[in-house]
């Protein structure tokens, strides 16, 4: 009974002081609020956590541990079709949305860069793992035939002059590598991040269903790794 209570101490301070420092950053953060939130004395409170930098670890370990469990519930499971990055932009996304220490952990990645418990390290393995299969599968792709739009053909639906003007010029450009597409990753985080939280909205319109994100992400990775076509057909 005791070490039930004990742990439930524990959980109750790592989710109240998820949310003080989502909320209030490191520095901002008060071990008096966490305490007061939690529902227990300051003494239990540095019993658990004997400094604020130790509670910090410990919300920075719970959100690394609920991440890595829901990118390898992912790993492997992603429908025909779809892109095993957007999959994984769109797990990170929906933890940030409803994982109080992930947030926490994200936010004191930004203020903390140097200290241990990175969130963003924690994924980027498994992210460049993603790409490098995706690369694969376009490369299988275009050896078999197919091509993806030209910048031309995108403008000849929209029926759009400056459209084709700019897209003629992405169709110049060298395919993404590797990095280009990492660096995509990373801010589609954080981009998906906001328009699931209806903070920005695309086209001046209504913020955008889960599905409709999603759909757009999709898109948006296939023509991303696979690259502009090859001139003259097909490689």
């Amino acid at each position: 009974m005791k070490q039930e209570r004990a742990q439930q101490t524990h959980r109750a301070l790592l989710r109240a002081a998820a949310a003080e420092f989502d909320e209030h950053g490191y520095a901002g953060t008060s071990l008096a609020r966490v305490s007061q939130a939690a529902g227990v004395t300051m003494g239990a409170l540095t019993f658990h956590f004997p400094s604020k930098a130790a509670l910090a670890d410990a919300v920075r370990a719970d959100a690394a541990a609920l991440t890595r469990a829901a990118v390898e519930a992912g790993t492997g499971q992603e429908p025909p079709g779809t892109e095993g990055v957007a999959e994984l932009t769109d797990t990170l996304t929906r933890l940030l949305q409803e994982e109080p220490s992930v947030r926490a952990a994200a936010r004191l990645t930004w203020e903390q860069p140097e200290s241990a418990g990175n969130w963003h390290t924690g994924w980027s393995p498994d992210l460049r793992d993603r790409l490098a299969r995706e690369r694969a599968r376009a490369g299988q792709r275009a050896c078999s035939g197919h091509r993806p739009r030209t910048g031309q053909q995108a403008a000849a639906e929209s029926g759009s002059l400056d459209t084709l003007n700019e897209l003629d010029n992405l169709d110049a450009l060298d395919p993404l590598d590797a990095l280009d597409l990492e660096t995509l990753a990373h801010c589609l985080v954080v981009g998906a991040e906001a328009l699931r939280r209806g903070v920005v909205t695309v086209g001046g319109g209504a913020q955008a269903s889960e599905e409709e994100t999603r759909r757009r992400l999709l898109r948006l990775w296939r023509r991303a790794v696979a690259g502009p076509p090859a001139p003259g057909g097909t490689t």
